[in-house]
């Protein structure tokens, strides 16, 4: 299986995972990370050799992270049916095929916290529950404070 297999398969299942968010109440979340480590490439510097000079994974990748954060800050001041759809469409914004191995990990991490925030705020069964807003900002601000420091790395 090359590692062009291997993404497809993981964003396949990301995709069946979101499909699946619309239609009940709850998701496990949590196996998603595990088959996106299954599939990441055995050689992260390899696959940074083979991408040299191409940039767009990169600048993708903090652009969605700032959309995100950014995204969030919004949606946290939003009614809870607005909120719904502002987290469900980053929660949607999935990592390019060429992203580095590096980033998708944490890229893949913030998907799961803001399906995790989606489908609570979806949720109005138990309007004392507190949606998980507060996990759903660290990751992002994780995966953009990582391609930051990849960017700064890769300048130098």
């Amino acid at each position: 299986m090359t590692d062009s297999d291997s993404i497809e398969a993981v964003m396949q299942a990301l995709q069946r995972q979101q499909s699946e968010a619309y239609e009940r109440e709850s998701i496990p979340a949590e196996p998603i990370i595990e088959v996106a480590r299954a599939f990441l490439p055995r050689s992260p510097m390899q696959k940074r050799i083979e991408g040299y000079g191409r940039l767009a994974p990169m600048d993708d990748s903090l652009i969605k992270a700032r959309y995100a954060s950014t995204i969030l800050r919004v949606a946290r001041t939003s009614d809870r049916e607005t909120a719904v759809r502002l987290v469900g469409s980053i929660a949607g914004d999935l990592p390019l095929q060429s992203e580095l191995p590096e980033i998708l990990d944490i890229h893949l991490r913030a998907i799961v916290s803001f399906v995790q925030l989606a489908t609570s705020l979806r949720d109005t069964t138990n309007p004392r529950q507190q949606p998980p807003w507060n996990s759903a900002v660290a990751a992002a601000a994780d995966w953009l404070r990582a391609v930051e420091k990849l960017g700064q790395s890769t300048i130098h």
